[in-house]
């Protein structure tokens, strides 16, 4: 357990702003809240730091091809960041059948004919507008069934100086080094060599954990020249 004043102080010491035993400032610590939460939103759009990948299940209507998904989407429910190759939908019957992840918006918009439908959809597109996410399946389903959605656990942003958290292991030591480097420029100081070679060892061990074996994948875009046959589609 720790709280963002705990892991402030540690950081401060660290680059040598605090010496040991002192406390930052009621403006240092207020400042440092922000940088060190101004980190944790940046670090969520990045692969290396997620924690886990979490689903959900949703219910997608019939002869519907897009679905929002935000504070007040369609999908009431925390906007994703990133949304994973392992989403999946489940019929009525209750089989599973795997989505192909389109991942540019390209893709999905080299799709000539968006009004094709069946009852087993293929591709996948989510678009991370903003507030509210979109998602795009195509062809649009002539059933409901239910999505499988598999999103990015999103670090959260700590509620006030105080607030004690419960962090996986790990993360203590790479919230407290990472943020060495967000508060080094914001008190006129360099991070100490020292610090710096531990950060990038504490990152590593992270990344090594969180991040997925790479597999070269092609984008399935436009599959109008040289496609295969669709047996669920006819053409």
């Amino acid at each position: 357990m720790a709280t963002a004043r705990d892991l402030i102080k540690r950081s401060l010491r660290l680059i040598h702003v605090l010496e040991t035993g002192a406390s930052p400032t009621t403006a240092e610590a207020d400042d440092s809240l922000t940088a060190l939460n101004d980190m944790l939103d940046e670090w969520n759009t990045d692969r290396a730091y997620v924690l886990s990948i979490d689903e959900s299940s949703l219910t997608w209507p019939a002869s519907t091809e897009s679905r929002t998904i935000g504070a007040t989407g369609d999908f009431v429910q925390a906007r994703p960041v990133e949304i994973a190759n392992s989403t999946f939908y489940t019929d009525a019957n209750g089989n599973d059948y795997n989505l192909r992840m389109l991942r540019t918006r390209s893709g999905y918009t080299s799709i000539v004919d968006k009004e094709t439908t069946s009852e087993l959809p293929e591709f996948f597109y989510y678009e991370p507008s903003y507030p509210n996410g979109t998602m795009y399946l195509w062809p649009s389903p002539t059933a409901a069934f239910t999505l499988k959605l598999h999103t990015w656990t999103q670090l959260t942003a700590f509620a006030s100086l105080d607030a004690t958290v419960s962090l996986a292991p790990g993360y203590k030591n790479l919230l407290v080094y990472g943020l060495c480097e967000y508060l080094a420029p914001e008190f006129g100081v360099a991070v100490p060599q020292e610090v710096l070679k531990i950060t990038r060892a504490v990152k590593q061990r992270v990344k090594r954990k969180n991040l997925p074996t790479p597999v070269s994948q092609i984008e399935p875009a436009a599959f109008e020249v040289g496609r295969a046959f669709n047996i669920f589609l006819g053409d």
